[in-house]
């Protein structure tokens, strides 16, 4: 029978105060503690350092449900005209205007990271369906008047190619431009039968370069 004296005796915190408990779970596990901040800071810092890197660009351009793999030099001709860089994603899916059920776990991870992107000020230009932008709604998607003038306004309404949101504030507001069936963007939806439109996130603050690209696009 073992002798009860030289049994271990059991840690009391409360006994040993707060010093000492601070000290004990110091020396002993720490480790537990330093590991995981340490991972937690090196992840913040790399998807930090991603953003800002990315942001550093001209100007981020996402689209959504395209032919990837036609669209990788889509925006080089005016790139290399601005002679600045063109960041394009064009790997986003998410369901069509019809597939109000249809909805994948791809298509949820897919949309979350585009949104982050959004919300994170780093895509500036998404071109996607008109389902996408009612679900981002008008804290997501940026009144086109911020940016075109009010003739460029009147001449794609007269056009038809408008597409409308109604604000809290104000009813009919002009979101995005219908792109569906545009020589430009041929390569990337030649053979999807849904419309797509191009809207500019509310996060960005780069209404010149936007303004740059919508004449270059739709008016030149």
């Amino acid at each position: 029978m073992p002798d009860p004296s030289l049994e271990k005796k059991k840690l009391n915190l409360r006994e040993m105060g707060v010093k000492g408990a601070a000290i004990h779970l110091w020396t002993y596990y720490k480790w537990w503690v330093i590991v995981p901040v340490l991972v937690i800071i090196a992840a913040t810092s790399l998807i930090r350092s991603y953003l800002e890197g990315s942001k550093k660009a001209y100007l981020n351009i996402s689209m959504v449900n395209c032919d990837y793999q036609n669209v990788e030099t889509l925006f080089t001709p005016y790139s290399e005209k601005v002679g600045k860089e063109i960041v394009l994603e064009a790997t986003y899916f998410a369901p069509t205007n019809e597939d109000s059920i249809n909805v994948s776990q791809e298509m949820i991870a897919s949309n979350q990271k585009l949104t982050a992107k959004i919300t994170g000020g780093v895509t500036d230009i998404v071109i996607t369906n008109a389902r996408m932008i009612q679900e981002y709604g008008e804290n997501g998607v940026k009144d086109l008047r911020k940016v075109l003038d009010a003739s460029q306004i009147a001449e794609l309404e007269e056009r038809g190619v408008l597409y409308y949101l109604d604000f809290e504030s104000e009813a009919h507001v002009p979101v995005a431009i219908n792109v569906s069936g545009m020589e430009f963007f041929e390569p990337a939806y030649h053979d999807s039968e849904e419309k797509h439109y191009l809207f500019l996130s509310a996060f960005t603050d780069k209404k010149e370069e936007e303004k740059l690209i919508l004449e270059y696009l739709f008016f030149s």
